[in-house]
């Protein structure tokens, strides 16, 4: 199974149990998983966490197991997640704020309009859940960010 840099996962590194991780891929390909649990091996983007361990670029490692991607429910969601109504699809809301026992989201299909505060229950009774995919969010870069980002330079052919 092939994972994406920052997807969210769980496993099991040396029989310890992670629920918090996150997959960091470095330039040469080299996959990591990043989580506060079990110190490894050094990559490039622990990706806010303290340790990382590497996997193998097949992303198998013989100390890691049931590495799987994290199923995220309507309990689980973080700022910025999208919401449907499983009733009407076209209902599609943003997470705007996440509080201990309640979400704020943004209006019908305007995420840039704040609207109301739900308890996870009124949503899962109305018929709101995670959206399968992800809003995916286009970054705008100039060639000298590019340049930046990947630590050397490039040549635009015409």
């Amino acid at each position: 199974m092939n994972f994406k840099h920052n997807q969210k996962v769980t496993c099991e590194i040396d029989g310890t149990k992670i629920t918090d991780a996150k997959i960091s891929i470095d330039k040469d390909g080299t996959p990591y998983i990043c989580q506060n649990e079990k110190d490894g091996s050094w990559t490039e983007d622990r990706l806010g966490y303290k340790y990382s361990w590497q996997l193998n670029k097949d992303f198998t490692n013989d100390n890691v197991t049931n590495l799987k991607p994290f199923n995220k429910t309507l309990r689980d969601v973080e700022v910025g997640d999208i919401i449907v109504n499983k009733y009407n699809n076209e209902n599609k809301r943003m997470v705007l704020d996440v509080r201990e026992k309640i979400i704020g989201l943004s209006g019908y299909d305007n995420f840039e309009v704040f609207n109301y505060f739900y308890t996870f229950e009124e949503l899962e009774k109305y018929g709101y859940e995670l959206k399968d995919e992800p809003e995916e969010k286009i970054e705008e870069l100039t060639v000298e960010q590019v340049c930046k980002e990947l630590g050397r330079d490039i040549k635009i052919i015409k």
